[in-house]
């Protein structure tokens, strides 16, 4: 029953939010109204340290419970392979898409935000390929999920899936314990995802508390101009499950 609600629960908080935000920001003074955004800040930065505990068990659990029952190690190959090639072009379309659509729409513009300050101690080394490949190898899985390093932790859980694939009996106990931890993980996102209209209150509220209400209009051409470009990124290039059915039953 929540889960058929929560999308008309996020909009009825989103319109709360800007009333409850543009009341503080009318009715306090600035130093008061900061000082409720600060307490009201607390919920989204609770949400997000959620979302974040959640993503290393869950990529981890699904990825090698996915991997693991494959038919053998061509299946993996090919289906590596696809998602690979797919993941290459759908970056570049939607690197190139994305700078043009900034361009275009200029998003952030009127936000008036003071440039950073730079860091005498900023650490300046340069990219290379080098540092790229050997980067994507986790010196430990404990230390790559501490820091939420996903692609370490993709490549850790790519290796396992396979050991368990090429295994005889699949290695049961390790397949049965990802599939539960995966399942559990699954569960604990659904009951994080319930507190997503409450966060979106705190951080409307929050935001027109110390900007005014004229930042409702800034944030909303930059949400329209996100879901403008998701739009034209999905009609150029779809996902291979949306366009390729045989991939789809693969995955």
């Amino acid at each position: 029953m929540f889960k058929r609600f929560l999308p008309a629960l996020i909009a009825g908080a989103m319109i709360l939010g800007v009333l409850a935000g543009f009341v503080i920001n009318t009715r306090l003074p600035p130093d008061q109204a900061k000082a409720a955004a600060a307490s009201l800040s607390i919920i989204t930065d609770l949400f997000l340290r959620l979302i974040r505990m959640i993503i290393a068990p869950l990529v981890f659990s699904t990825l090698v419970a996915g991997i693991a029952h494959m038919e053998d190690s061509a299946a993996i190959g090919r289906v590596g392979v696809k998602t690979l090639s797919w993941f290459l072009m759908a970056s570049l379309i939607s690197l190139t898409l994305g700078l043009i659509m900034v361009h275009l729409l200029q998003p952030g513009t009127g936000l008036a935000l003071p440039p950073p300050q730079a860091s005498a101690g900023l650490a300046t080394a340069g990219f290379s390929l080098k540092e790229f490949i050997t980067h994507l190898v986790p010196v430990s899985i404990f230390d790559a999920m501490a820091r939420n390093e996903i692609l370490q932790i993709v490549v850790f859980s790519v290796f396992v899936g396979s050991a368990v694939a090429a295994l005889d009996g699949k290695a049961p106990l390790i397949l049965t314990a990802c599939e539960q931890a995966a399942a559990v993980m699954l569960k604990i996102t659904g009951y994080v995802m319930m507190l997503a209209p409450l966060v979106v209150f705190a951080a409307l509220a929050s935001t027109v508390a110390t900007s005014g209400l004229s930042i409702v209009l800034v944030y909303a051409k930059f949400v329209g101009g996100f879901y403008l470009s998701l739009l034209l990124r999905w009609s150029i290039a779809p996902s291979p499950a949306c366009s390729s059915p045989r991939l789809m039953a693969s995955n």
